[in-house]
């Protein structure tokens, strides 16, 4: 999404490295499970589906007039259960209009110490649109993502869904900004009794620019997962720490 930059120190950034490790021997979020593990051999089963702790760097790489290629990198854990991922992805974008974008690309997620190890190739392809009202800026993210599975128990999956994501960003005078968003998720299978809606994530973030070409994120959402059992729906609150940068 787009963030206004403005020039100043980056005075932030001890402080928030800082913080990242608090987090990560905070007794609060069982820490105990965020260090450690395999991701070569599985964990011992345990029961999934928990609360999650994001960490995640984003670039944007501008190589040609109206050419970008922008990435991100990240690792998730879950709080409650031995469950891990890491995710590499990057996806090369056409600037059509100063507000609208196209692009594609595709990323790679590993998920490990677990019990049913598995790996992902992921395809994407995506259009990024947003206006500046002044006061705030409305973002849409619209992608497609055909998704191929390999685990160590079940045979290969392939999949296609669409995520749709519309949000808020409000700037301020200060480095300070925040904003809203929800993010839905169809998969694009045919199988009789599926919800409409496959996951629902609506969150809200704070964000603070160190300077000009870096900013941080701080998100907070929750996440619903849906299922065609009566009952069978899964909730999940998700703490994300983002690290923006433009290159």
């Amino acid at each position: 999404m787009p963030v206004r930059t403005q020039t100043m120190r980056g005075v932030l950034s001890p402080v928030v490295m800082i913080a990242l490790v608090i987090l990560c021997f905070s007794p609060i979020l069982k820490s105990q499970t965020l260090v450690g593990g395999s991701i070569f051999s599985a964990a011992s089963d345990e029961r999934q589906g928990s609360n999650q702790l994001w960490f995640q760097y984003q670039n944007s790489f501008k190589f040609k007039d109206r050419m970008y290629i922008d990435s991100d990198f990240g690792h998730i854990f879950n709080t409650n259960a031995s469950d891990k991922r890491l995710n590499a992805r990057s996806v090369f974008k056409y600037e059509i209009t100063e507000n609208l974008k196209i692009g594609t690309g595709m990323g790679f997620f590993w998920n490990y110490d677990r019990p049913n190890l598995m790996q992902e190739l992921r395809f994407v392809q995506e259009i990024n649109y947003y206006k500046d009202f002044g006061s705030s800026i409305m973002f849409h993210d619209l992608r497609i993502e055909e998704q191929i599975q390999q685990s160590s128990k079940n045979a290969d999956d392939y999949d296609t869904r669409l995520r749709y994501r519309i949000g808020l960003s409000f700037p301020t005078e200060t480095p300070m900004y925040f904003g809203v968003y929800d993010e839905v998720f169809k998969t694009l299978s045919h199988n009789e009794g599926e919800p409409f809606f496959s996951i629902n994530r609506a969150g809200a973030f704070l964000g603070y620019r160190t300077y000009r070409y870096l900013s941080f994120e701080a998100h907070l959402m929750l996440e619903d997962r849906y299922s065609k059992e009566p009952g069978a729906t899964s909730r999940s609150l998700i703490l994300q720490i983002v690290a923006k940068h433009i290159i």
